[in-house]
């Protein structure tokens, strides 16, 4: 019982205390007075909209600061990259120029060298290069003893006068084989003339020993030719007319016609494919060959 008198009066009390709040806020709107909460909130509201205007307002300047950067960035970036460009171009034409340049170095290089090995071997057109002669039977005479050496190997009677060598020496390192000479005639005439008689008489010895008599040439020259040997091969196996004409061209002569191959690859092709040989005339004249001549010389 007395816990209801306390409740029913706070009731009373709170009741009481409502009413006079209404009552005030009756009188205060009587008296043209606005409601305090609404305006603190109003004022609120305009503080929080001024707040963030300012701060959207330098967020605002802050990016278009930043973006003025960004902007002056790529300009200077697009001006570095046209610049880079023309470089680049400027590179690619003077890169293409050094490339002529090259080729033409390379061209003139390959005819100089071409020219050079041209003019070493025909500054050893007078030279013979004689194989097997046993070492030092030559003595500290080389000169002399090829003198005597040769006409007596090759037959005495096929020479009227005697020859005469303007130097002559072996080359190489010693070893188990002869090294060969080296002779270097002062008459052309009878270079090619001991080269004649060598070949027609076949195999010459000495002293049990194979002699033979060969041109000599530049090693790019000697190279060249050397290639077509397994080609002079199979031509002798079929039986087929051949000369190694200078510098290096193989000379084939096949049922009564003639064809010059300058290279080894060319004639393998012709002999696989039996092709018909037919090709060239030197002028009016026709040049009498031994059969399988390695060595033919026209100037």
């Amino acid at each position: 019982m007395a816990n209801y008198n306390l409740r029913h009066s706070k009731r009373k009390k709170t009741t009481k205390t409502t009413g006079y709040q209404h009552a005030l806020a009756a009188r205060n709107m009587a008296d043209g007075e606005e409601e305090l909460p609404i305006n603190k909130l109003l004022n609120a509201i305009k503080e929080t909209k001024e707040e963030l205007t300012k701060h959207i307002d330098k967020k605002t300047a802050d990016i278009q600061i930043t973006l003025t950067k960004i902007e002056s960035s790529l300009n200077t970036l697009s001006e570095q990259v046209e610049e880079m460009e023309a470089r680049v171009s400027t590179n690619e034409d003077d890169i293409k120029e050094m490339h002529n340049r090259t080729d033409k170095v390379e061209k003139l290089t390959t005819q100089l060298k071409d020219k050079i090995d041209d003019l070493e071997n025909r500054s050893r057109r007078s030279n013979l290069r004689i194989l097997n002669i046993p070492e030092q039977v030559e003595g500290h005479d080389a000169v002399g003893f090829l003198e005597k050496f040769i006409p007596q190997i090759l037959g005495n009677d096929n020479f009227t006068s005697n020859i005469t060598l303007e130097r002559a020496h072996r080359v190489g390192k010693k070893s188990d084989r002869p090294r060969p000479f080296i002779a270097k005639f002062l008459n052309l005439r009878d270079k090619e003339k001991v080269l004649r008689l060598a070949r027609s008489k076949g195999e010459t010895t000495y002293e049990n020993k194979k002699i033979s008599f060969f041109p000599d040439y530049s090693i790019d020259l000697q190279r060249r030719r050397d290639e077509f040997r397994d080609v002079k091969q199979r031509l002798r196996e079929k039986e087929i007319e051949y000369a190694l004409m200078y510098p290096a061209q193989l000379r084939v002569r096949h049922q009564g016609s003639i064809k010059i191959f300058p290279t080894p690859a060319e004639a393998q092709l012709a002999i696989r494919t039996n092709v018909a040989i037919s090709g060239i005339k030197f002028g009016t004249s026709e040049h009498k060959l031994s059969l399988y001549a390695d060595d033919l010389l026209l100037y």
